[in-house]
This record gives structure tokens, C-alpha cells and sequence, in this order.
């Protein structure tokens, strides 16, 4: 219990190092760390990270998530934890959080980002708050999650992962009635499925508001303080360490077990990009090699100063021709975003407006989904820009940093 402590104590304060500006107070160590904030028993196992931790050589971390885990923060303590705690391992930490993305981008980028950097030990995923947000509907959002954790898996089945809910929004109402959003109900199911350990740090941060322990603005909000990030790395050590304590001296590295059955038939189990130079461009269609808007609105890191296909002429065309269950877009919506009619196996057109309402102000990355639900083989996708605009949006324009197909088959 005494090393136990230490740990916690040590990931909670470790975050004033880097923190920049603001109170130099530090505040006492969250107590207590009610179990109910995360699934402990039977919830699956992290034997194997653990296993490979402690003996040595190297040893990979990713961070799979949005803006919370592409600031400076929690994630960033935690690597200093990991070296710190197992001295002997050399560690390669893979950060995959980018802004405004939640599960369904992060089942499409899985590969490039993370599975591509080579073998991954423990993988911690976030998407909670950005599915929520983003409005994604429940079943996208089983679909994302389902898609990464099945992918994961096919590709390494020795890999843990834990499952984290971050707070998007502080509700006494909610927080005193122990409601929480749909997203982390829908994520629930996949976790609970999968036998996957969880994290509900909505709950948490949303009760410890209640019991006085810290305010909202103390906290930070949805991107956390270095005080919120503490709090939100001193739950993971706690998870992490109360775990590995059950690891027995005769347990060996094992491959999780993962179900037969999915949860949902359609789950983007083996997303991938799709790279935009696969495309046939007609006339109103460009490959620009470094795309930057000229008009000065913001975009997010890894969607600016790249390859993007870009139109802003009505009637522009373009086809692909791929192989898979579910076809889309991953693009940046921004203030001239424009209708897109598109067209499967050459079936009547149908349309999607890509103009959101953070469009106005942000070139916000974004994945459409055209079709999720085809049958195995080749299919042709036709994408042509509608002369019709959102009222919002000031063009008729759309640029494509990569298409999105889920290969996977029925199991």
C-alpha cells in the first residue's frame, strides 16, 4: 500500500512540473479513489503489459483519442510515469490524439497512425467526448469503438487496452443522479463486451465537483487544467497498479480472448485510408501537394500543408474504385464546404451536406460515411459536387485528405 501511495502521489504532482502560468498551489491527493469509477473484477486483465514492463528490453505506449489527449497532458505524465516506474524498459510512446476526432475517425486511422509504428504493448483510447459532441449517432459509435478494439486485436491479440470516458461537460443534475451520456453508455457495451477495462472519469471529476473537492473551473473544463489532468492521471495509476497487482508469479503473456460474434456486423473491424491519388479526377478535381486555406481560418494539425483533393466548382467529378463493406470521406469542413451528391455501383445519387456548425470558424476534420453497409467485393463510389449549398456556407467546395474503407467480411 505504501508503494502504492507513493505512485499516486507522485503521478498527481507530477503534472506541476510542466504546467506553464497560473497557481503554483498544490493541492492535496484525491481521496478516496472510489472503485466504482472503473471496472476492476472480472473486467479483463492487463497481465501482459505488466509482464513486458517489468522484465525489460523495450515496450511500446500509444494514446489513441482527440484534443484532450493531443494537449499537453495527462498522457504526458504518464510517460514519465511508465519510465520511472520500470526503469529497466525503454519505452516507445506512440501520441495519436488529434483534435476533434472521435471513434469512427480513429477506427479508419488506426492503421496509419498507430499500428503502422510497430508492435503496441498497451494502447490507452479515448473517444467519448468527441462522439458525444460530434453527434455521432449509437450506432456509429459502437461501429468506431468496436472497429478499433477488433483491430487491435487481429493485428495483436497480446495487446491491453484501457478504455477511458473523459468529462465533456459538468451537469449537478446529471452528476447527482448518476446519469451519464449515451456515448459512454455505447462505449460501455463494447468494453463490457470485449472484457476491457474502463475508466468513467465523467462520473468521477462530476461527483468530486459535487463533494467540494474542486470546482468546474478548478478543474478546467473540457480540456483540462494541469490540476484536471492530474486528477485524470493519478484514476489511470490507480487502475494500472491495482490491476498488475493480481499478476501471479506463474503467469506468462497470453492473447486475449476476442468473441466470435460482434456486437455489430458492420463494425469498422479493418478501417484504412484509402490514398486520394487512387482516385480518377474529372474536370473540376485537383491534387493540390500542399493545401492551405487563403482565406485564414483555422485548421488542426496533419490537415493543413498536405496532399488534399480539392473542388470548388459545382458539377466537379470524380470516381474510385475500392474494395470493401463502407466507403467515406476524411476531409476538413470548413466555411465553403459544399453538398456532395454520390453514387454507389452507379445507384441513384443521394446527397450529404458536409457544411457543420463549427464549419463557420474551423477547417474541422471530419469523416463522412457514404455507405456502411455493402457487400463484400469491388464497388465503384462517384462523387460529384451539387450546384446547392448549405445557406451557412459561402461555396461549394470539399477537400479530401483520404478516403475510408472498411475490408472487413463477415465473420
Amino acid at each position: 500500500m505504501k508503494k502504492l501511495f507513493l505512485l499516486l502521489l507522485f503521478a498527481f504532482s507530477f503534472g506541476l512540473t510542466w504546467a506553464q502560468g497560473g497557481s503554483s498551489e498544490v493541492h492535496p491527493t484525491p481521496h478516496p479513489y472510489p472503485e466504482k469509477f472503473f471496472h476492476l473484477n472480472p473486467r479483463g486483465s492487463l497481465n501482459n503489459s505488466f509482464l513486458k514492463f517489468e522484465r525489460g528490453g523495450e515496450a511500446c505506449v500509444a494514446f489513441l483519442g482527440g484534443s484532450i489527449t493531443e494537449m499537453r497532458g495527462w498522457h504526458n505524465s504518464l510517460m514519465e510515469y511508465f519510465t520511472t516506474r520500470f526503469p529497466k524498459t525503454k519505452f516507445r510512446f506512440v501520441e495519436a490524439g488529434i483534435a476533434s476526432m472521435g471513434s469512427t475517425p480513429h477506427a479508419f486511422r488506426l492503421v496509419q497512425d498507430v499500428l503502422s509504428k510497430g508492435k503496441v504493448d498497451l494502447l490507452f483510447f479515448e473517444a467519448a467526448v468527441n462522439d458525444e459532441g460530434n453527434e455521432f449517432s449509437p450506432l456509429e459509435q459502437i461501429r468506431g469503438v468496436e472497429g478499433v478494439v477488433r483491430h487491435v486485436w487481429n493485428n495483436d491479440p497480446e495487446t491491453d487496452i484501457i478504455l477511458m470516458h473523459f468529462i465533456n461537460e459538468f451537469s449537478p443534475e446529471r452528476a447527482a443522479q448518476g446519469q451519464q451520456p449515451d456515448a459512454i453508455f455505447n462505449h460501455e457495451r463494447v468494453a463490457n463486451h470485449y472484457a476491457i477495462p474502463s475508466i468513467n472519469l465523467e462520473q468521477e471529476i462530476g461527483e468530486r465537483i459535487l463533494d467540494g473537492q474542486l470546482t468546474w473551473a478548478e478543474f478546467g473544463g473540457v480540456h483540462p487544467s494541469p490540476l484536471g489532468h492530474q486528477y485524470y492521471t493519478a484514476t489511470m495509476v490507480r487502475l494500472m497498479e491495482t490491476m498488475w497487482s493480481r499478476v501471479k508469479g506463474g503467469d506468462t503473456v497470453s492473447p486475449h480472448h476476442i468473441p466470435t460474434k460482434q456486437l455489430d456486423d458492420y463494425s469498422y473491424t479493418d478501417g484504412e485510408f484509402i490514398d486520394i491519388r487512387e482516385a480518377q479526377l474529372g474536370q473540376g478535381w485537383s491534387l493540390n501537394p500542399a493545401w492551405h486555406p487563403q482565406d485564414g481560418v483555422p485548421t488542426r494539425q496533419g490537415f493543413v500543408d498536405v496532399p488534399m483533393l480539392e473542388t470548388t466548382q459545382s458539377g466537379a467529378k470524380l470516381t474510385l474504385d475500392f474494395e470493401g463493406r463502407a466507403i467515406g470521406i476524411c476531409c476538413v469542413a470548413g466555411p465553403c464546404a459544399g453538398i456532395l451528391e454520390y453514387s454507389i455501383d452507379r445507384l441513384p445519387f443521394k446527397t450529404l451536406d458536409t457544411f457543420i456548425h463549427w464549419s463557420g470558424g474551423l477547417y474541422i476534420p471530419w469523416v463522412y460515411m457514404f455507405e456502411t453497409e455493402l457487400k463484400s467485393g469491388i464497388h465503384k463510389l462517384t462523387l460529384r459536387m451539387s450546384k446547392d449549398h448549405n445557406e451557412k456556407s459561402t461555396g461549394t467546395a470539399c477537400q479530401i485528405r483520404n478516403f475510408v474503407v472498411n475490408r472487413s467480411k463477415p465473420e
